[in-house]
């Protein structure tokens, strides 16, 4: 066993634990990772969880952190079937994952009618 599969439970990225009472425990999530060593040509596999604050991904247009499942992407703002309306994964200037704040004008107004027809 290793410390990623067996308690305290460390972060497989930061290797803070995820264990019960250790603030981390809620939201952590399964994960695997391999991890470069130190000496940068050896990599570990490690298979455990992962805590929130590792989780976070990058906003495309703002670049500050965006929270888990906070995220928004053009299936967000298009609905279920954004696909069948615009035939590509990325927002027209070219970004993937954004803020709800950074949505220009005209993809917030979507994004809202979406949200209101899908709710």
């Amino acid at each position: 066993m290793s410390i990623y599969s067996e308690a305290p439970w460390a972060c497989v990225y930061c290797e803070q634990p995820t264990e019960f009472g250790s603030g981390k425990f809620v939201n952590r999530m399964p994960a695997d990772h391999y991890h470069a060593l130190p000496d940068g040509t050896t990599y570990e596999y490690r298979d455990g969880y992962a805590c929130a604050e590792c989780m976070v991904i990058d906003c495309d247009r703002c670049d500050k952190s965006i929270p888990i499942d906070e995220d928004i992407g053009i299936e967000e703002v298009y609905g279920e079937d954004w696909l069948s309306i615009v035939d590509r994964s990325e927002f027209d200037d070219g970004v993937w994952k954004v803020h709800l704040e950074c949505l220009t004008p005209a993809e917030k107004t979507l994004y809202d009618a979406t949200q209101e027809r899908e709710a």
